[in-house]
């Protein structure tokens, strides 16, 4: 029984973490290699960036091979990218199964190097926005949206939980007291597999009891599937006064102005 119980669930996951389809973007996407890790990822950078403006940033995290990898999330959110003139970063993880892990900290501290890594590299090619900055995760992806975002505050102005799986465990004790000035957002599909509903909405009381402030959103009718445009929506409400990585000079402007 347990085993026909796995199978369900694996095909619920397989089929709800199809890539919906947007329309093609103007520039590519291209594969990096992070100088520091070795280790490689997804980057888009939209055909408005210019380097006298500070561009806002969002990583993005994938949940649990093969249902979900980098490259699933760079090619669902390019488009994105490209309309709300923001770099967009893909990392390949670790430890991100939420079907049988729970997000397991030496996975974590692993990924917290490695996206920490690429933004640091990535500040001195593009003028990043380093007051905006949002990290996401999509069902496993959970595991190191919550873990590097919530640990980082001075670099990460936003965390999106998207139908995410969340950790008590290895969260609690592991973030600084500035972590509450993060915004969060925790969404789920009414039609979510139990697990999914029942860890985000541990994830809601958890984060409340805590001090955060969530915006909580539970999409009607919504299964296991991907809605990227709630999270840029979420992004350009908590957008703040523009802080560019590129020496100003003359005055930077942003993608907000």
């Amino acid at each position: 029984m347990r085993r026909v119980c796995l199978l369900l669930v694996l095909v619920c996951l397989a089929a709800g973490c199809e890539v919906p389809p947007t329309p093609d973007t103007p520039v590519s996407y291209h594969l990096e290699t992070d100088p520091a890790s070795g280790r490689a990822y997804f980057l888009y950078v939209p055909s408005t960036y210019r380097e006298d403006r500070a561009i806002p940033v969002v990583i993005t995290c994938h949940g649990t091979p093969p249902f979900d990898v980098a490259e699933h999330h760079i090619r669902e959110w390019k488009w994105y990218g490209e309309q709300n003139g923001m770099i967009v970063i893909a990392p390949t993880l670790e430890a991100t199964d939420g079907i049988l892990g729970d997000g397991p900290l030496v996975g974590m501290i692993a990924n917290e190097r490695y996206i920490l890594s690429i933004l640091s590299s990535l500040s001195y090619r593009y003028n990043i926005d380093r007051a905006n900055v949002m990290i996401d995760g999509f069902s496993g992806g959970g595991f190191p949206a919550y873990w590097v975002g919530l640990r980082h505050p001075d670099i990460f102005s936003c965390v999106s939980a998207r139908n995410c799986n969340f950790s008590e465990g290895n969260l609690d004790g592991w973030y600084p007291p500035e972590a509450t000035t993060v915004n969060v957002l925790v969404l789920f599909g009414e039609n979510d597999p139990g697990a999914i509903v029942h860890q985000s909405q541990n994830a809601i009381r958890f984060l409340a009891s805590r001090g955060f402030t969530v915006e909580k959103l539970m999409v009607p009718g919504l299964g296991h599937q991907r809605r990227p445009d709630l999270a840029v929506e979420f992004f350009r409400r908590h957008f703040r006064p523009s802080r560019p990585s590129f020496p100003t000079g003359a005055r930077t402007a942003s993608y907000m102005d």
